[in-house]
Order: structure tokens, then sequence, then C-alpha cells
């Protein structure tokens, strides 16, 4: 079986609190899937393999991983199988590479043994606060620890994206460690009823708390995102997540077009050229 793993972005990102009981934080924000996707295949085997390509994936206890290992606890289904992900997802990144990745090997592994996909979200949120997201994908408001799904009716009418990693690795741990005050989280409940949501609403809207603490921090992922503002000519630009990935915004598609066949060429950084992703029709 074969199953695209895509990325998400933060279009609005808040930490709200934190339970002092597990020391998770609390957030607010906007999850947009995005056709940035990593390749897995799963395959019943007669002993276990785990493999990752094109960016590497160290140890014995990544995501896909711990995936497996809970969905044999959870089923008892001890069935061996080979696993390979083609990594198109840069690792580090604040794009949910690893929480994808979990979420995909759970719900193919769900599909092949006829169970439904939805029994598989409380494991995928064991592994990660990003992972249930990604049994909904689409746009949607995440809110307590990454656990509270909402689907949006509303779309991005007619955007488009360029994703940029400057190659620098950010531990969402120690980002999370620089938030020394919480906000109150997104408050424009007409999210809520746009269907249409064009590049001046986004605008409106857009913020990560994370990004101005980052910055202060990784003066060279501030002063890039500077430049880039002035060479890519996009209508807006944020950090995605914890970082350090930039993504920026167009309402043209064929200006983000000629952008990323320029850039692509200059920067020794990687780029991605993406649209958002929905799973289901209007």
């Amino acid at each position: 079986m074969k199953i695209l793993s895509r990325a998400k972005l933060n279009l609005y990102l808040d930490i709200t609190g934190k339970d002092q009981s597990d020391g998770y934080h609390y957030i607010n924000s906007l999850f947009q899937e995005i056709s940035l996707a990593d390749e897995i295949s799963i395959e019943a085997a007669d002993a276990d393999s785990i493999e990752f390509r094109g960016i590497d994936v160290p140890g014995t206890d990544t995501t896909v991983h711990r995936a497996l290992r809970m969905f044999r606890d959870t089923t008892g289904i001890m069935q061996k199988y080979r696993i390979v992900t083609d990594k198109h997802i840069p690792t580090g990144a604040g794009l949910g590479g690893g929480s994808s990745n979990a979420a995909a090997v759970l719900t193919a592994l769900a599909e092949m043994h006829e169970i439904p996909a939805r029994e598989m979200v409380p494991l995928g949120a064991r592994i990660g606060s990003d992972v249930p997201f990604f049994f909904t994908g689409g746009l949607c408001r995440v809110r307590g620890k990454g656990e509270v799904i909402e689907p949006l009716a509303g779309r991005l009418d007619g955007l488009h994206f360029i994703v940029a990693y400057p190659d620098i690795h950010i531990s969402t741990k120690w980002a999370y460690s620089l938030i020394d005050e919480y906000g109150t989280g997104l408050t424009e409940d007409e999210i809520l009823k746009k269907r249409a949501i064009d590049i001046d609403f986004l605008r409106k809207i857009m913020y990560n708390r994370f990004q101005g603490k980052i910055f202060d921090e990784e003066e060279k992922l501030s002063a890039l995102k500077e430049k880039l503002d002035l060479e890519l000519r996009a209508d807006i630009s944020m950090m995605s997540g914890s970082g350090s990935s930039l993504f920026f915004v167009y309402e043209s598609e064929r200006i983000r077009d000629e952008v990323f066949e320029i850039i692509k060429n200059i920067f020794n950084y990687r780029f991605f050229r993406c649209d958002p992703v929905y799973r289901t029709e209007r």
C-alpha cells in the first residue's frame, strides 16, 4: 500500500497556557494541509524493516516506529511490515512531517486490517500533539493540546505558497521553553462562517507567537526572512509552527511560479512550491 503523508502550515498560532501536570502547552491555531508530501509504502514482510530515503531520520524511536509499536500494542496484530518513507518534508521545520508520517502509517495499517481510522486518533495523540490533525486534514481550527480538531467549511480562495527551509533545525521543546507569556487565541469567529478566505482576511489574522521569540535567538533566520521578503515578492509571509520554515503567500499563481523558478537557482536553501489541500468536496 502506498500513501501520501502531507505537510501543514500554521496560518495562525498562539500559545494560550500550560498544563502543569504534564508540561504540555495549550494552543489555538489554524492548520492548513498543503501539497508538499512524503510518500510512504507499507507491505507485509517476514521481518520488520523501517527505512527513510531522501532525508536521514536516525534512530529506532521515530514517529513511524512508535506508530507501528502502538498499533501492535493496541490491536494485538503482530504482522511484520516493510515500511519505506521517501522524505521530502524537512525535519525540525515546523511543517509537521513526523506527525504526518505517524498518522499516515496508522491510517494505512488500520485500512489494511479493516479497522476504522477514527480508532487510531487516540494513538496518534500519544505520539505527538500535531498528529490528530492529520487524520482530518484540510483547514482546521486546532485547540487544547492539539486534540480538539474543528474542520472549517472555508477554503483559501486562490492562494498559493512557496515554503523555504533554511537548514536550521529547531527543537520544538526548545521553542516552547522560550514562551514566557500566553495569549487568548484567535477570537475572530468570522473564520468559522467564511466560505472563501481571501488574502485580505488572511493578512488580518496571520500570527505566530513563536516567531518573535525564535527570531530573537536565531538572528540568521530573522535576517533571512527580511531578505526573502524583498526577493520573493509575496503578499504575506510568516514562520510556520515552531520553525524554522518560512512560508510566502501569493494571490497570483503566475507570480508564485515565476519567483520560484528564479529563486530556486539563486539561494542555497530548499524551496517548495505548494498549494492548499482539501480531502472532501464542499
